[in-house]
């Protein structure tokens, strides 16, 4: 009896999911297949961008040239204390990594223009464990590189570069 529930519970579980537009992310399409990668070439944000457009099955910086080149203009990385213990020691911290970039076509035009994307997380802090709580701090600054790895992904596939072909 309770499993005639469980599945009762579950495919209404489902039916409610597709009722309200709810799907899953899956892949994007691009209307490219090759992307020029430049700017901060030796930083850890260029090797996910780079790793990013991979998986993604784009060739990053092939001989035979690309449709368009995203260039990674600047990074700017913050950790500011936000709250304090009652014998004023930082307790809270916020960590802010933020990116600029742009995208440009064949012929230098702005397809984005210089755009600043910014991640932020909270990390809790404490002065006994101060090794940990870097390589914490460390990893979050590579989780918010990521991320914004992939919002740069999903811009890029929303470019129709077809239309802009069929125009020149």
């Amino acid at each position: 009896m309770t499993r005639i529930h469980t599945l009762t519970a579950l495919l209404l579980s489902a039916l409610l999911l597709a009722a309200c537009g709810f799907q899953l992310r899956g892949q994007y399409t691009f209307d490219f297949d090759r992307i020029e990668l430049r700017g901060m070439e030796k930083t850890e944000m260029n090797r996910n961008m780079n790793l990013q457009m991979q998986i993604m099955g784009i060739a990053v910086n092939t001989a035979d040239g690309a449709p368009l080149k995203l260039t990674l203009l600047k990074e700017k990385r913050d950790r500011s204390i936000v709250t304090f213990s009652a014998s004023g020691r930082a307790r809270e911290v916020r960590l802010t990594y933020d990116l600029d970039y742009q995208v440009t076509d064949k012929q230098g035009d702005f397809l984005i223009a210089t755009t600043t994307l910014q991640q932020r997380r909270e990390l809790t802090y404490s002065d006994d464990q101060i090794l940990g709580k870097e390589m914490e701090e460390a990893n979050l600054y590579t989780e918010m590189q990521r991320d914004i790895a992939r919002q740069i992904s999903a811009r890029l596939a929303a470019l129709k570069l077809s239309k802009r072909n069929d125009k020149s």
